[in-house]
């Protein structure tokens, strides 16, 4: 079984073996580490360590940050970029609703395993808002695939879809930044 150390002026936790002159964080010397022990057991540590979760959340937040860049952009003519910027924005809003869901299920894991439950008052936030970022990711999709980008009804309408997308992916990234270190002992 491996000792576990943190740094006492930033909190990061690494094996004992691991450290070596400084921390590997902050940069202040080894003797800063102290003694640490893992509140929760190595099996929920084990899996928790992938950070499945907060990299697959990556993926909704990019596509809609991008969705939304690319709908301001097509606001303005460039001619020779249109139909790659419209082509973009149909396969980015096709693949939003599928990286949401992963994001989702992946969730719902990681707040199983820190919290050994899933209704937690954050987490009842945190599925609300993935609930309307699926589902206004899903209308993208549906707009994209049928609708036509180009006129000035469906492109607003687009914009705002993509507003809110970006907005739900940011507060569940905000949320979620405040869980990172939370998990329930044993």
């Amino acid at each position: 079984m491996e000792n576990f150390v943190r740094c006492k002026a930033c909190g990061f936790v690494t094996e004992e073996s691991k450290v070596g002159d400084v921390c590997p964080a902050c940069g202040v010397p080894a003797k800063m580490f102290e003694p640490y022990k893992h509140p929760v057991s190595l099996k929920r540590r084990k899996i928790l360590d992938l950070h499945t979760h907060p990299v697959l959340v990556h993926f909704p937040q990019a596509f809609a940050l991008t969705l939304l860049l690319l709908a301001v952009v097509a606001f303005f003519p460039l001619a020779r970029c249109a139909a790659a910027i419209y082509s973009t924005i149909t396969v980015l809003s096709v693949l939003l609703p599928f990286s949401v869901l992963a994001a989702v299920a992946t969730g719902l894991l990681d707040g199983k395993l820190r919290f050994r439950k899933v209704t937690t008052p954050l987490l009842k936030k945190k599925m609300i808002l993935s609930l309307i970022f699926f589902t206004a990711a899903a209308a993208l999709a549906i707009l994209a695939l049928w609708g036509d980008l180009t006129t000035l009804t469906t492109h607003l309408i687009l914009l705002l879809l993509a507003l809110v997308v970006s907005l739900c992916g940011g507060l569940l990234g905000l949320i979620g930044g405040k869980l990172l270190d939370a998990k329930f002992p044993g």
